[in-house]
C-alpha cells in the first residue's frame, strides 16, 4: 500500500493556477459544467486551500479561493474545442492520485502540462478514414448495399477533411458543418448512380456532424440546472445542425 505524502503549503497563486489548469483541459476536452467545476474545486481542496468557488461560463472559468485571511481571484479564456475523452479520463486519474496523497504537487504540474501538450494519438488522416468507414458502416445499417457503402465511405471521408482543415484554421462550427456536409454529399450524390440505394447513402454520408458531446452536455447542464450553460451548449448545437441542412440543400441542388 502506497504511503500518504503529505503536501507542503502552496502559495495561493500557484494553488490556484494548477485548478484553473486542470479545469481548462476539462472543459476544452468535453467536460460538462458540473465536471468542470467540480475537478477546480477538488484540486484546489487537496493542494491547501480552505474554500472554492468556481464559474464557468461558455468562454471562460474563473475561481476564488480562500485560506485563512489570504484570498486570491483568477479567471482563464476557455473557448469550446471538442471532446477528448483520454485527457478527461488522465484528469479523473490524476485527481484521485492527488486525493490519496499518491501525487505531489510537481508531478502534478508535469502531469497535466503533459496532457495539455500531447497530440492526439493517431493522425487526422486516418481518423477522416475512420469516421468515413463509420458513415459506410452506418448506410450499411440503413439497408444500403456494398456500392452505397463504399461511396458513402468516400464521401464520409473527404468530408472529414474538410472539416479538419476548416477548424486547422480557425473557423466557426456553423461553417465547417456547412462545407463538410456540402462535400460530402455532394461526392455521394455524383456516384448515386452505382448504387441501388442511393437513399441510405445520401443519409449516411453527413452523419459525422451530428454534434453528439455538445447535446449530451446541454442536456445533462440543463438537468443539474445550469441553464445558461445548456442553452448555450444545445444552441450551438442547433447551429450545426443548421449548417448541416444548408450543406445538404446546396449540394442536392448540385445533384438533383
Amino acid at each position: 500500500m502506497l504511503a500518504i505524502k503529505a503536501l507542503p503549503e502552496l502559495p495561493l497563486t500557484e494553488v490556484l493556477d494548477l485548478a484553473l489548469q486542470a479545469g481548462l483541459l476539462v472543459h476544452l476536452s468535453g467536460g460538462d459544467t458540473d465536471r468542470a467545476a467540480d475537478t477546480m474545486r477538488r484540486i484546489a481542496l487537496a493542494l491547501g486551500a480552505a474554500r472554492a468557488d468556481t464559474v464557468v461560463s461558455s468562454l471562460n472559468i474563473g475561481m476564488t479561493i480562500e485560506r485563512g485571511t489570504e484570498r486570491d481571484t483568477a479567471f482563464r479564456r476557455a473557448p469550446h474545442v471538442g471532446a477528448n475523452f483520454a485527457n478527461l479520463s488522465a484528469i479523473q486519474r490524476l485527481l484521485d492520485e492527488l486525493e490519496a496523497g499518491q501525487l505531489d504537487v510537481i508531478a502534478l504540474r508535469n502531469a497535466l502540462d503533459h496532457i495539455a501538450r500531447r497530440k492526439p494519438f493517431h493522425s487526422r488522416t486516418l481518423m477522416a478514414l475512420l469516421i468515413g468507414l463509420s458513415c459506410g458502416a452506418f448506410a450499411a445499417l440503413f439497408g444500403g448495399d456494398f456500392a452505397a457503402v463504399l461511396i458513402t465511405t468516400l464521401g464520409g471521408t473527404l468530408g472529414v477533411a474538410v472539416r479538419f482543415l476548416l477548424l486547422a484554421h480557425g473557423f466557426k462550427p456553423v461553417v465547417f458543418a456547412i462545407c463538410a456536409s456540402f462535400t460530402a454529399l455532394l461526392v455521394v450524390g455524383l456516384l448515386r448512380s452505382l448504387t441501388a440505394t442511393p437513399d441510405a447513402a445520401l443519409a449516411a454520408s453527413v452523419l459525422f456532424l451530428i454534434p453528439g458531446v455538445p447535446l449530451i452536455n446541454g442536456a445533462s447542464d440543463m438537468l443539474a440546472a445550469n441553464y445558461l450553460n445548456g442553452m448555450v451548449r444545445l444552441t450551438m448545437s442547433a447551429m450545426i445542425v443548421i449548417g448541416i441542412a444548408i450543406g445538404v440543400s446546396i449540394a442536392l441542388r448540385f445533384v438533383g
